[in-house]
């Protein structure tokens, strides 16, 4: 496959994986989501990407998504992810209180450190990873881009879910980018 869909199919899997990170889900709990939504999506696509499967790329692969996961569990994101809330809205809610740019902030700050954190293991043998941590400039956008969305039933019923979604394309995008340079 050419650069261009390579990035377009690991958009796609980690836009929803990423989204489905999100969700709650009783059967597996939050740290069962985050692996098995997060991290192998992942390690799957930088297992799959560069090259025909490879027992090296394995370890490279299981590191990446070994820090997709400790990004998703060291670094929350919940200040900022509610870019709609307000004082009113949520009077019991500290993160209400927040300003706009101070929560936009916060969440590009986690998304750089989430996305240099994974980039670590990939730099040895995809030099261009160097690069993947401004894919995390993609998180206060897409957040705030979902606060322009509207509801869709199911998966999409809030700007949050929005902000997820648009989160991992935008992050899976870069990633097949730079896997494929």
């Amino acid at each position: 496959m050419s650069p261009i869909a390579w990035a377009a199919v690991s958009a796609l899997i980690l836009a929803c994986a990423h989204r489905e990170r999100g969700q709650d889900h009783s059967w597996i709990g939050t740290t069962g989501a985050r692996v098995l939504f997060w991290a192998v999506p992942v390690g799957a696509i930088v297992f799959a990407i560069p090259a025909p499967p490879n027992p090296a790329g394995l370890w490279t692969a299981v590191l990446a998504g070994a820090a997709a996961y400790a990004g998703m569990a060291w670094l929350p994101h919940g200040v900022g992810q509610n870019l709609s809330e307000t004082p009113a809205d949520y009077p019991n809610s500290w993160t209400a209180c927040v300003p706009l740019l101070e929560k936009l902030g916060y969440l590009a700050a986690v998304g750089i450190a989430r996305k240099a954190l994974i980039a670590l293991p990939l730099t040895p043998d995809h030099p261009a990873a160097l690069w993947l941590p401004l894919a995390g400039l993609s998180m206060p956008l897409a957040y705030l881009l979902g606060t322009k969305l509207p509801a869709l039933p199911w998966r999409l019923t809030r700007p949050t879910e929005w902000g997820e979604l648009l989160t991992g394309a935008g992050f899976g995008a870069a990633l097949g980018i730079v896997l494929t340079v």
